[in-house]
């Protein structure tokens, strides 16, 4: 049986500043450098995108449509694959059986039907209450995201590794939701204090995490950095409107790592698509027309999407082999 999620848990970074100004349409003609959100669960994603998209797939889509995939792949796209590390899902009832994935993430156990039952409670913010800390949003629990937490090391030691040893899984890195030190107000429940060791927290995990996955691995986070990261290859900036306010460049430069650089933008239309991808800083822009489910019918880009994008010659996959690099 599928799963039955109905969209992700992605957030936009909201509580900047948003200045009032338009921005130019474009066509949807085009291949240069698109960003696609492909989280359906039922729908593989088309094989004809343009050399230079960058994907983002949903947990199983790498069990589920591997074909598919690869041959996206072998045009010059990359692939990651959506992962949550803050916040659980609030499903007890076996609603997102098929998610094997997702099992295995959330409560360290095997099978495919995910119970928030049975996520460990001291992997939980507050074991004595895991609803004290919350995200009201999707009604989910903070997960703990303190440094050095047991369930940091989970996915340190059990989750991203055993993702890059499955022979099955040929992605080229991993999307990580939410996470980032910039913006917490999406839960609720957590003091001052609290908010400061989780900011500690992201820091330390993304440090140890690139540790885990090597050099090669591509690592985006959804969500902004206060200060300069040198361990992540990219952001996310989701449903923002107003792409020409001077607050985001100096936030896009923030991406340290000198590797290479993947900085993502997605919104409800290809008019703000086309804005942000005049924004220097963003290497992907994309847009979601209904939902996260579905992905644009065709690449597009002639308004100049992928202009600041990386040149043919930093491509890095077909180069690593994520079975021998772990």
């Amino acid at each position: 049986m599928g799963a039955t999620i109905t969209g992700a848990a992605m957030m936009s970074v909201a509580g900047l500043p948003e200045a009032a100004s338009a921005s130019p349409v474009c066509s949807l003609a085009g291949t240069n450098r698109p960003f696609i959100l492909h989280f359906s669960w039922n729908v593989p994603p088309l094989t004809t995108y343009g050399a230079g998209t960058f994907m983002c797939v949903n947990w199983w889509a790498s069990r589920h449509f591997p074909s598919q995939i690869q041959a996206v792949r072998a045009n010059d796209c990359e692939v990651v694959e959506y992962t949550l590390p803050v916040s659980d899902y609030p499903y007890d009832d076996g609603t997102n059986s098929g998610v094997e994935e997702m099992v295995l993430f959330y409560t360290g156990g095997s099978g495919d039907v995910y119970r928030r039952r049975d996520i460990p409670l001291n992997w939980y913010w507050d074991p004595s209450n895991p609803d004290r800390v919350t995200v009201p949003n999707y009604s989910a629990r903070m997960m703990d995201i303190r440094a050095n937490s047991a369930f940091f090391h989970h996915l340190l030691e059990d989750y991203y590794p055993a993702r890059l040893a499955n022979p099955n899984w040929k992605l080229d890195g991993f999307f990580l939701d939410v996470l980032g030190d910039g913006y917490l107000a999406y839960m609720t429940g957590a003091s001052a204090a609290e908010q400061e060791e989780m900011r500690a927290g992201m820091r330390w995990f993304v440090a140890q995490l690139r540790d885990v996955v090597g050099d090669e691995c591509i690592l985006i986070n959804n969500n902004y950095w206060l200060n300069d990261n040198f361990d992540v290859d990219g952001i996310m900036l989701e449903n923002h409107v107003e792409p020409t306010n001077a607050v985001w460049p100096p936030i896009l430069a923030r991406t340290k790592r000198g590797v290479r650089r993947r900085n993502l933008t997605t919104n409800p239309t290809a008019e703000l698509a086309c804005g942000w991808a005049q924004i220097d800083g963003v290497d992907q822009a994309g847009f979601h027309p209904t939902d996260y489910n579905i992905g644009p019918p065709v690449p597009y880009g002639d308004c100049g999407i992928g202009n600041n994008g990386w040149p043919a010659s930093a491509h890095h996959l077909h180069l690593w082999d994520s079975t021998t690099a772990v």
